[in-house]
């Protein structure tokens, strides 16, 4: 690679580590802790300062919850509007016996809609509050029985069951059988709900 073709890479990825974080309401310390490097180095590369070694740009993505092939792919970003997704290139987050969550959705540009597959084991639920934001969600669910709170009101699904709802009502949902649950979600969650609602899954499948 020609120092040239070096300069652009890594302006490309300085301006995507600096638009996503600015997407996210993130500040520089607040990326840096989340993606356990120096806030230093997060300025450099933001600035095009330094070349981020595989290590730093793996951490980086990870803490802007974000897949690191999309901080390195070739292109400007508002040239994607078709993603396939293998599924051996999805990676679910989790811990297995309890929750796994599968991202089935890809990074289009300014995309719309996100789907995760949700395996939730009895007992567990998707944690402590509820969930809400501006948009709608739709739960279809795949294998046993979740149970959706939707304002006041549970609902019962079991394999092939449907829910629809407007997600600015506040939600959540457990697993009240004695088998673990498949559920996938679909909502159409603005920039910054995709990134709480990444690192809240990650947070509660450590517990």
């Amino acid at each position: 690679m020609s120092e040239a073709e070096l300069d652009i890479e890594v302006r490309r990825i300085s301006e995507r580590v600096r638009r996503w974080r600015d997407e996210a309401g993130l500040t520089l310390q607040e990326l840096a802790a989340k993606s356990g490097v120096a806030t230093s180095t997060i300025q450099k590369i933001e600035t095009g300062q330094m070349v981020p070694s595989v290590a730093v740009v793996v951490k980086v993505a990870r803490g802007l919850g974000r897949p690191v092939a999309d901080l390195v792919r070739d292109g400007p970003d508002d040239a994607v509007e078709v993603v396939v997704l293998r599924a051996a290139e999805r990676h679910p987050v989790g811990v297995a016996g309890k929750l796994v969550v599968e991202r089935l959705t890809g990074d289009l540009s300014d995309p719309a809609l996100e789907t995760w597959r949700v395996t939730l084991h009895p007992g567990l639920a998707s944690g402590p509050g509820s969930i809400r934001y501006d948009g709608e969600e739709l739960v279809i669910c795949e294998r046993g029985a979740v149970a959706f709170r939707v304002g006041e009101t549970e609902h019962l699904l079991q394999a092939g069951d449907t829910l629809h709802f407007k997600a600015d009502i506040a939600h959540a949902w457990r697993n009240p059988g004695d088998e673990p649950a498949v559920f996938t979600v679909t909502g159409t969650l603005p920039e910054k709900f995709r990134v709480a609602m990444r690192e809240r899954i990650a947070a509660r499948s450590a517990d």
